[in-house]
């Protein structure tokens, strides 16, 4: 996961239009979605893509991440191209209509890695999130990266 944690970091490190990590509250400026996030997310996948800015922690260019989430605890990620899965645990929940929080630590490393995903919906499977690493800063506003939800193997 540190792998994924690096390149995650660059390549899916995005999403300035989304919320800050602190997702409980709205933004009077950015009406309620009128779509849904899913209830639970179990048994789906997940497609994460984003182009990436440089940044000290990835190279720059288009990236795409695939998550499942074989139980409602566990879940495994594989940045496309690299053919290796990452084993971690999460959480999901659903603070506001139309968002969606995915806090995850990998575990198939020495060292555990906390990440977060915060996400928005623009329809009722696909949107637009922020990945947060840990600490880290919020990334800004040139950050785009977009999510669609699928219950088939990609």
């Amino acid at each position: 996961m540190k792998h994924f944690a690096r390149v995650v970091a660059g390549a899916a490190l995005v999403g300035g239009t989304l919320l800050s990590s602190g997702v409980g509250s709205a933004d009077p400026d950015q009406p309620l979605p009128q779509c849904t996030v899913p209830d639970q997310v179990v048994g789906k996948f997940l497609i994460l893509r984003g182009t990436t800015p440089p940044t000290p922690l990835a190279p720059p260019g288009d990236s795409m991440v695939v998550v499942r989430f074989p139980t409602a605890e566990s879940l495994q990620y594989m940045v496309v191209g690299t053919g290796v899965w990452h084993d971690g645990n999460y959480t999901y929940t659903v603070p506001e209509p139309g968002q969606a929080v995915i806090d995850s630590t990998q575990t198939d490393t020495p060292e555990p890695i906390t990440y977060s995903l915060a996400l928005r919906c623009r329809d009722h499977v696909s949107g637009d999130y922020r990945y947060t690493l840990g600490d880290s800063p919020d990334p800004g506003p040139e950050h785009q990266a977009t999510y669609r939800f699928q219950n088939s193997r990609p």
